[in-house]
């Protein structure tokens, strides 16, 4: 199943929250799909790991489901971006953002082919 354009938006704010804007990144937004958003999600769980504000926002968000389970960024991707941009969430650090755009980046680039 193919994301709308709606969630191919969602996805991409969400994407500019975790890396900043990155025209790398948004060049790739119209081929997002459903292993781009496994790979944000997996992105979003290393942030979880480093970052208890991220953790907080989305164990709320996701009213204590346990958020490793697979697909729930798909769920939840217009309210996780809504909550995102309401909130304006601090990173503990860039340490966070350091580790997740190097851990990730590539993966969900390369999710896009």
């Amino acid at each position: 199943m193919s994301l709308s354009p709606e969630e191919k938006d969602d996805l991409m704010d969400v994407i500019e929250i975790i890396y900043g804007y990155d025209s790398q990144m948004s060049a790739y937004k119209n081929n997002f799909n459903e292993q781009t958003v496994e790979a944000v999600e997996q992105a979003i769980a290393g942030l979880i790991k480093c970052n208890s504000d991220m953790k907080t926002l989305v164990v709320n968000l996701l009213g204590g489901a346990h958020y490793t389970t697979s697909g729930w960024l798909k769920k939840a991707i217009g309210a996780l971006k809504k909550a995102l941009d309401r909130e304006k969430i601090k990173f503990n650090g860039l340490a966070c953002r350091v580790v997740a755009a190097n851990n990730w980046k590539s993966t969900i680039i390369m999710s896009t082919y």
